[in-house]
């Protein structure tokens, strides 16, 4: 309990009670309530006690001065007076003993049982310190659940923003937001982050948890003795001894993922991988959202966002190796970068550029130097239009995919990143190939063949070849009888003539549709 809530128990208000030095002390921790009608009290005392008394034994003023010296010298929290038996008004002396050691004294008007207030301050304090240890049980076990199921890190902050009730923050040792959770709230915390960090920082200590005076409660992250970051629960109103037990569970628990979990290596790439994703799903709003990324060191507003679709090498199924080399490569070329997960062998990266520079050359920059210290860990880049804010990422995201399928399928070989314009008709297709007239053509034009992926197949051969029977039949490995009895087949069926250059034309456009839609 504090010094105040001792004071507002129902016992106490029985007596009126008047802080008569001390206002400042009243968020002072008060470990047990003791009765002290004898002189040498101090002996009896181990600190934080709240110490009652009618004075029967401090009737002279050195009495008072040394009764009230015992108590400050072991560390009790505060004096309480009871008016009536002895005195009738506050004692001087002792008023003066206590404001000389800034002891707290409350005097209290009315007489009240003694035994009353120890009675309801202990019941307080135990039944407190039974349900703060319940408190711990059920927040270590559930936090011990999600690492065992191997959740990720963000859904173990997710948790203990939810059994603290308050936004939650997870900074790395720059003091940059990797991870967040706790949306009501959350806004105010990361609007001004580099100042707010600055002073949670100033009360770290001793102690692995420690509170700021207005109750935001923080705790140091380590791994084998070094720092990795810090948890930090904004609980203001919230009870303190509730929070401080889940900043302590919580940073168990994340120092235990970060040491068994697959991807604890390196914990931020799992973090920016959260926040590219809620970008692009616009998780928690635009304005959130732009705030989380100031505040992890990424910026958006008043920037363009390139977004770039990645194809890793062949034999390459992750990219621990990508995020350092792409923060590394991102500084030197003065922009932000964000990395995405590996899916399909392929991997998402935003780039954030100057708006006074230009967009295009300046990730080709970034990406040129990037592929060449990747070791061939990269393949392919293809790259989305540049967007200013979040409204048409996801849109520029997929344009950057169709890019990367259109040229991957088409066997592009050029240098640098590739955009859809660099693909021409192909890259064109790509973008129309899901509308529902340009499938309907698809099917008009190759309807009669789609039964027959042999005959589709050696049609795209024989327009890749340029009309060319022979090369055609070498590509095939037939003879060329085969290929023309093959070819008489694809007119009949189809009803064209392929020496038309407008029914090839047609044809060429469906292939290329059929194929970007993945058949």
């Amino acid at each position: 309990m504090t010094l105040a809530e001792v004071i507002e128990l129902a016992a106490i208000k029985e007596g009126q009670p008047e802080v008569a030095h001390g206002h400042d002390h009243l968020a002072d921790p008060v470990r047990w309530c003791h009765v002290g009608e004898v002189p040498d009290i101090g002996a009896m005392l181990t600190g934080g006690e709240v110490v009652l008394t009618t004075g029967a034994m401090l009737a002279a003023d050195p009495d008072q001065v040394a009764y009230v010296t015992q108590i400050a010298e072991a560390g009790a929290t505060a004096v309480f007076l009871g008016i009536g038996r002895t005195f009738d008004a506050i004692p001087q002396a002792l008023l003066k003993a206590c404001r000389a050691a800034d002891l707290p004294l409350v005097v209290m008007w009315r007489p009240v049982a003694f035994v009353t207030i120890t009675e309801a301050v202990q019941s307080t304090i135990l039944a407190r310190a039974t349900s703060r240890s319940t408190v711990s049980e059920n927040v270590r076990d559930t936090l011990h659940r999600l690492t065992l199921q191997r959740a990720p890190m963000q859904a173990l902050v997710d948790e203990i923003s939810g059994l603290a009730g308050c936004p939650v923050v997870v900074e790395n040792t720059a003091r940059q937001v990797q991870l967040a959770a706790g949306e009501a709230g959350l806004r105010e915390v990361l609007r001004d982050w580099t100042r707010l960090s600055q002073y949670v920082s100033r009360f770290a200590g001793t102690d692995d948890v420690y509170t700021t005076p207005d109750g935001i409660v923080a705790a140091t992250l380590t791994e084998q003795g070094r720092p990795w970051g810090s948890l930090i629960l904004f609980a203001h109103g919230e009870p303190a001894d509730r929070s401080e037990v889940v900043a302590r569970r919580g940073v168990e628990a994340l120092n235990l993922h970060k040491l068994v979990s697959a991807g604890g290596a390196d914990w931020q790439r799992e973090a920016q991988e959260v926040l590219l994703a809620d970008l692009l799903g616009g998780h928690g709003g635009a304005d959130l959202l732009e705030l989380r990324a100031r505040a992890s060191g990424f910026r958006i507003r008043h920037c363009r966002l390139t977004p770039l679709a990645v194809a890793l090498g062949r034999n390459e199924r992750t990219c621990e190796m990508l995020l350092e080399q792409a923060r590394s490569v991102a500084r030197r070329c003065g922009v932000g970068a964000l990395v995405g997960p590996v899916e399909h062998g392929t991997v998402r990266l935003l780039v954030s550029t100057d708006p006074s520079e230009d967009p295009v050359s300046t990730v080709d920059g970034f990406a040129g130097l990037l592929a060449g210290e990747s070791e061939g860990r990269i393949a392919l880049v293809a790259a989305g239009p540049a967007v200013d804010g979040l409204g048409r990422l996801s849109q520029s995201f997929a344009r950057a995919e169709q890019t990367l399928g259109a040229a991957t399928r088409l066997g592009w070989s050029g240098r640098g990143v590739v955009r859809l314009a660099d693909l021409r008709l192909p890259g064109l297709v790509e973008v129309l190939a899901t509308n529902h007239d340009v499938q309907d053509f698809v099917d008009r034009e190759l309807g009669a063949l789609l039964d027959s992926p042999e005959l589709v197949d050696l049609l795209e051969t024989f327009i890749a070849n340029g009309l060319n029977k022979s090369s055609t039949a070498q590509a095939h490995h037939l003879s060329r009888p085969a290929v023309y009895r093959r070819l008489e087949q694809i007119t009949e069926r189809l009803g064209i003539d392929l020496d038309d250059v407008r029914d090839v034309a047609g044809l060429y456009v469906a292939l290329l549709a059929l194929r970007a839609r993945g058949r």
